[in-house]
């Protein structure tokens, strides 16, 4: 940040912490140019043992378009392929100045797009709604090739749209507008999407920053700064959060709070928001003294920003409506958060006050999932969530006989921590389906298994609370996939089939359903598995639960019961009879699809490519059972061989489902 009214030193926010400032120095000294072969070394040894190593791997584009990305990370190349410069004149399109009327002047900071009409910079650049409606944010301000300067573009902020931000975190996100005063459109600057997953960068990596320094006109340190890594147990010492703090070697000056840090892939890894002054060197809380020393600087990860966000995406509106432009800047539409704000719950008109739970005696003789439905393979239940009851994550049954509901066709098990199913298992026989008939809203709790493992309509009904959002009971076993019956009565036949479909309105068998996915791509994936299994008289069993997520959202403190995180992906594991001895598996998830780590793999992410409306992704993907297993800690060894994605080379093995003609069983 700097102002045009005052000493742009005294207007940096620097650190506060001496031991920060001693750390960071020597760390610096130690390892900011490596040239020697010993060096070298030790940083090929270091950049391997990051935690985060494996995954930025996958974030390098492959060796055709990009042959010596992983010798960089490494440090055993500095050679880099001519369209560098291309790309980064591109990403450095979307870098603004913000400009800021203050007393005596005008204060100014960077910002940049990162989404339809959304820009992100610092909270101590535009702190509040009120202080953002007066600013502009100014585009190519910059010199072109023949050193010519370019007068600044000025957008208008609209905060009254889209307006959210923490002090804490030092972020803040803003609507822009989408014409100029004198009629340029935003989107010719394009924007700088945010990957939300952690692993962007490694110790030791070159970053480079765009940035406004002291209100100059555009500039760029290529590569010009180095990833350094505190210490662990120093920086819980003086309490920095390294999972939600970055620190490289300096190469920033005043003006440039909010400018974005940036990898060799042009993926923007952080925000910078402060620089570490070196020992001796602090001045007052936020300023700096009259000459300061800069050692390095401190940079906001992405991943802990849209943690943050995730957050709190129920509590705070603004917050799924930053997500929501996030998401759409991946290619993915938007999660409907305001349908679900205006009209309620998604798939559900009319709640239906809860009944009472049904005698437990009514599952006297059912033995519900079986496990040895497509011979001659079995699929035991218990040993696919075995992990999860290791760690005391199943809620065990009030008779103490197991952990297993089971109900007509299909079994449900409990996650004892987050109170909504860990998984239930189905059975399908597409040769004896019987639809049960019209459609009964009737939920109501199990008996068998302790009220506080079954949210019920204290969770779901609006009027329960203050939230501001409200969901819909999302079935987890659908509930047409019971209803069949091997009996030739049809009278009878159709009893089951009703008995099968009531079972399915059990709370032990719901999860919120946040957006309309679960209408709509996992609908419909049902229907195609259930089609499947229906015409060509096979047999189907299907496996689904959520992903539940340390950073899940929050909700219902003031419910009875609450607060709950509510997961925001899904999975499902379908197991098909092709033949008479052959089935096959197929893996699938749908919801927050951007933070499973295979998709990476599959380099699936066009970079700073802008997606159209045509090619706006749905939420499903297909992957393998393996990644299902990464994602939930389950064991699904008795299946994993059979994966159709299982064979195929890794970048291939996670891929979207734009119809259901894609999926491979």
């Amino acid at each position: 940040m700097a102002s045009e009214a005052d000493d742009s030193q005294k207007d940096i926010v620097s650190t506060q912490s001496e031991g920060l400032s001693i750390e960071a120095e020597k760390v610096a000294k130690a390892d900011a140019v490596y040239v020697t072969p010993e060096g070298r070394n030790r940083r090929r040894a270091r950049a391997k043992a990051d935690k985060r190593f494996d995954f930025r791997k996958n974030l390098l584009e492959s060796p055709d378009s990009d042959p010596k990305g992983f010798e960089r990370i490494i440090g055993d190349s500095d050679l880099m392929s001519v369209n560098f410069l291309d790309r980064g004149k591109k990403a450095a399109a979307a870098v603004c100045r913000i400009k800021v009327p203050s007393d005596g002047g005008f204060w100014y900071g960077t910002g940049f797009l990162v989404g339809p009409r959304l820009l992100l910079t610092n909270h101590h650049v535009l702190g509040n709604a009120d202080e953002a409606s007066q600013c502009s944010a100014e585009f190519g301000y910059e010199h072109d090739v023949d050193g010519v300067l370019s007068e600044p573009v000025r957008f208008n902020l609209r905060p009254h749209e889209v307006f959210y931000t923490d002090a804490e975190l030092d972020v803040t996100f803003v609507a822009v507008t989408p014409f100029s005063d004198e009629g340029v459109p935003l989107h010719r600057y394009g924007r700088l999407p945010l990957i939300p997953v952690s692993g962007k960068a490694i110790n030791g990596e070159w970053v480079t920053i765009i940035q406004h320094p002291g209100s100059e006109p555009k500039q760029i340190a290529i590569r010009a700064s180095q990833i350094i890594a505190l210490d662990p147990e120093l920086a819980l010492e003086l309490r920095i959060d390294l999972d939600r703090f970055i620190h490289y070697s300096t190469d920033t000056e005043p003006g440039s709070s909010g400018a974005p840090v940036l990898n060799d892939q042009w993926q923007v890894l952080a925000l910078h928001h402060k620089a570490v002054p070196a020992p001796g060197k602090l001045g007052k809380p936020g300023r700096t003294t009259k000459q300061p020393v800069w050692i390095a600087n401190e940079g906001i990860r992405i991943s802990a920003i849209f943690k943050l966000l995730e957050l709190e995406r129920f509590a705070k509106p603004q917050a799924g409506l930053v997500l929501d432009r996030l998401d759409m800047s991946l290619g993915f539409t938007a999660m409907s958060r305001a349908a679900v704000m205006s009209h309620g719950a998604i798939g559900e008109t009319v709640f239906e006050a809860d009944r009472k739970p049904l005698d437990p005696v009514r599952w006297a003789n059912v033995a519900g999932y079986d496990p040895a439905f497509l011979p001659p393979l079995r699929i035991d239940l218990g040993q696919i969530y075995k992990p999860l009851l290791d760690k005391n994550k199943v809620a065990a049954l009030l008779d103490g006989s197991g952990h297993e509901l089971a109900y007509h066709h299909f079994s449900s098990v409990i996650h004892a921590d987050r109170k909504f199913p860990l998984i239930t298992a189905v059975n399908i026989d597409g040769n004896a389906l019987v639809h049960p008939g019209k459609r009964k809203d009737t939920w109501r709790r199990d008996a068998r298994i302790a009220d506080e493992f079954q949210p019920d309509g204290d969770f779901y009904e609006k009027g329960k609370g203050s939230d501001p959002v409200q969901f819909s009971r999302g079935h987890q076993v659908r509930l047409l996939d019971p209803c069949w019956s091997p009996l030739s009565n049809a009278a009878q036949a159709l009893a089951e089939s009703q008995v099968g479909s009531e079972d399915t309105f059990h709370y032990t068998n719901a999860a919120p359903q946040v957006q309309t996915y679960n209408d709509i791509d996992w609908g419909n994936l049902e229907d195609y598995l259930l089609d499947k299994a229906q015409t060509t008289k096979k047999r189907l069993t299907v496996f689904t639960g959520p992903i539940y997520r340390d950073d899940d959202p929050t909700y219902g403190r003031d419910r009875r019961g609450g607060p709950w995180q509510i997961p925001l992906s899904f999975w499902k594991v379908a197991v098909l009879q092709k033949s008479g001895t052959k089935p096959v598996a197929a893996a699938f998830i749908v919801g927050q699809t951007q933070y499973v780590q295979a998709l990476y793999e599959a380099k699936v992410f066009s970079g700073l490519k802008p997606y159209t409306v045509d090619e706006m992704r749905n939420r499903l993907i297909q992957t393998t059972i393996v990644s299902i297993e990464t994602e939930t800690g389950l064991d699904f060894s008795a299946v994993r061989s059979l994966d159709a994605h299982g064979s195929l080379e890794s970048t291939r093995q996670t891929r979207w489902l734009n119809d259901m003609s894609d999926v491979l069983i």
